[in-house]
């Protein structure tokens, strides 16, 4: 009898333990007067998004904040401009706009008793706050299951999309389903960097045409790599960062914004080595097939 309560307790303690209200916190600095995003804060989101610190499924809440110089009305409106900044770059790197259950800013914080006039840097900031209390063992096992089913499907459903003269391929891409992946032909990069080479406009310039032409169309650029072992994905040598695979995506989706194309249309993924069309590359056409870019249909 003893054994069995003993049993039912670790259980329930095992299971509250698992389903446990946990939060993160996580702080973007910004330049006085500034509530635009810098290249550092951009690659501190980037981290984040990439290494599952912020995640979909989870409950987010984007809060800014003003040092107590200028007038509480201007740094009321400094601290929400900054939140707001912060939250479209979050929705741009792929989190669901629904999971960001709040976007404000507070205003000054009181520093009573300083009169500095630089002011008090860290108080000028966006806290991103991510609310993990659902069970992360369920949410784990989703994130895992829905990769692993999309992984899979991509190796059936992937098409090819070049830079050939044909309009076939402008008309085909909004025929596939949605989920479906298309693989960029002859988009290159140079070793270990993400700097877009020439040879590789006119297949992106098809790209932006069935765009331009597709009014309500929205894709996912997801960046692949090979060759690596024991990292999750290359190192960028323009940046010095881990993320190759995830700034060449980046680099054509900034190719398009530029083209015009709402970034409301894109996202940009980088899934390093974890999704291999081979499993271990032998021989270049192995390397070369895991060294990819492709296009994901979101929605039509």
């Amino acid at each position: 009898m003893h054994k069995i309560i003993f049993t039912i307790l670790c259980s329930f303690f095992i299971s509250h333990a698992v389903a446990q209200h946990v939060t993160d916190t996580f702080h973007l600095y910004f330049d006085l007067n500034i509530n635009t995003i810098n290249k550092n804060t951009e690659r501190r989101i980037d981290l984040l998004v990439y290494n599952d610190k912020i995640i979909n499924g989870s409950g987010i809440m984007v809060i800014g904040y003003a040092d107590y110089l200028g007038t509480e009305g201007y740094n009321k409106n400094l601290s929400m401009q900054r939140a707001k900044n912060v939250k479209d770059y979050l929705v741009k790197n792929g989190i669901n706009a629904a999971d960001i259950k709040m976007c404000v800013g507070k205003g000054q914080i009181e520093r009573r008793g300083f009169t500095d006039k630089e002011g008090y840097p860290t108080d000028r900031r966006v806290d991103i706050v991510v609310d993990n209390s659902v069970d992360r063992t369920k949410q784990s096992a989703t994130t895992s299951s829905s990769r692993s089913i999309a992984s899979n499907k991509s190796k059936k459903d992937t098409s090819s999309f070049t830079g050939s003269k044909s309009t076939s391929e402008i008309k085909e891409l909004p025929k596939l389903l949605e989920g479906q992946t298309i693989l960029l032909k002859n988009v290159y990069f140079p070793p270990g960097r993400h700097i877009i080479k020439p040879e590789s406009f006119p297949t992106l310039e098809k790209l932006y045409a069935t765009l331009a032409q597709n009014k309500t169309l929205r894709i996912s650029i997801e960046g692949h790599v090979c060759c690596v072992h024991d990292v999750p994905d290359a190192l960028d040598n323009d940046t010095g960062e881990p993320l190759l695979s995830f700034n060449r995506a980046k680099s054509i989706y900034q190719y398009l914004v530029e083209k015009g194309i709402d970034p409301a249309r894109l996202e940009y993924r980088g899934f390093g080595k974890t999704r291999p069309v081979v499993a271990y590359e032998q021989t270049e056409e192995d390397a070369e097939r895991n060294r990819r870019v492709e296009i994901r249909i979101l929605s039509k």
